[in-house]
């Protein structure tokens, strides 16, 4: 087996451990301790790359998934952050292969809220995506000449942009990396 594949032939519940090991190493802490506004704050300030690359790891699997239903397969996925796992047993890369974006995208889709017990990538997926939302439709409402004012009210924000224009100008450069 390669290096960079997640082994996870040994686990009993290769979902579980598929949730953890790919957790984004920087923020593995945060995510594990549910410390949102942090996650937010990371995402939007430090990251923002990292909060768009959930966008195409949720696409991924969800096509793996339709793959599957088509009887069908996929190639295998190379993490685009670097994971707990590549960290902890110091690899260079993440793949995953067919086999587990599909128990991977089982687990998030059974352990999704309200759950009692909400999947991590499940979790910090849907932080970035509503994240992204938000910004999505201040930037119409800018762009379209509309009142803005309470879409973006969030604690990531605050205290980072001396002007509202500071803001439009950063969220348009994100968007546009």
């Amino acid at each position: 087996m390669s290096k960079n594949v997640i082994n996870t032939r040994n686990y009993e519940n290769p979902g579980e451990e598929l949730d953890t090991f790919l957790i984004p190493n920087e923020i593995y802490d945060l995510t594990i301790n549910r410390e949102t506004k942090s996650i937010q704050k990371y995402f939007f300030q430090e990251n923002p790359k990292l909060m768009f690359s959930f966008i195409g790891f949720n696409s991924k699997l969800k096509m793996s998934n339709q793959l599957l239903n088509d009887r069908k397969c996929s190639c295998f996925y190379k993490m685009p952050w670097i994971t707990k796992y590549q960290v902890t047993n110091n690899t260079d890369s993440s793949i995953l292969l067919f086999s587990q974006q599909i128990q991977i995208y089982k687990y998030m889709i059974k352990n999704w809220y309200p759950s009692p017990s909400m999947s991590h990538m499940r979790y910090l997926s849907s932080i970035a995506l509503g994240m992204i939302q938000q910004l999505k439709q201040f930037n119409y409402y800018v762009n379209n000449n509309l009142s803005c004012h309470g879409i973006l009210c969030e604690d990531y924000i605050k205290g980072v942009f001396t002007s509202e224009r500071q803001l439009m100008k950063y969220i348009i450069f994100i968007f546009n990396k």
